[in-house]
């Protein structure tokens, strides 16, 4: 997605002045508004759907290197720790997070 300094860079007043034409016109265009503060900018607002999809790719895109990093470690011979041990070591940090201990 490129910028358009025309349609997608705002001051934060013009942006406070007229939120509901802004956030109305971000969600038709799919696009987000780059907010500027003594003329630098200051912020990135963008519609929720458009944050909801890039949070899912990136989210996806890091589990595909743990998964590529595990498959790897695998190839290595690593066959990491073994379901009892690896589900006591879990119960012991659940009870420190509990108790604090």
């Amino acid at each position: 997605m490129n910028l358009s300094l025309a349609q997608d860079i705002v001051s934060v007043t013009d942006f406070a002045r007229g939120t509901k034409k802004h956030l109305a016109e971000m969600n038709r265009r799919r696009r987000p508004r780059v907010l500027t503060q003594n003329g630098r900018a200051a912020a990135v607002v963008l519609p929720v759907k458009e944050f909801e999809a890039m949070y899912n790719e990136l989210e996806e895109q890091r589990l595909d290197q743990e998964l590529k990093a595990a498959v790897e470690a695998y190839a290595r011979g690593e066959r990491g720790t073994p379901g009892p041990q690896a589900m006591e070591e879990l119960r012991k940090r659940a009870f420190k997070r509990r108790t604090g201990k």
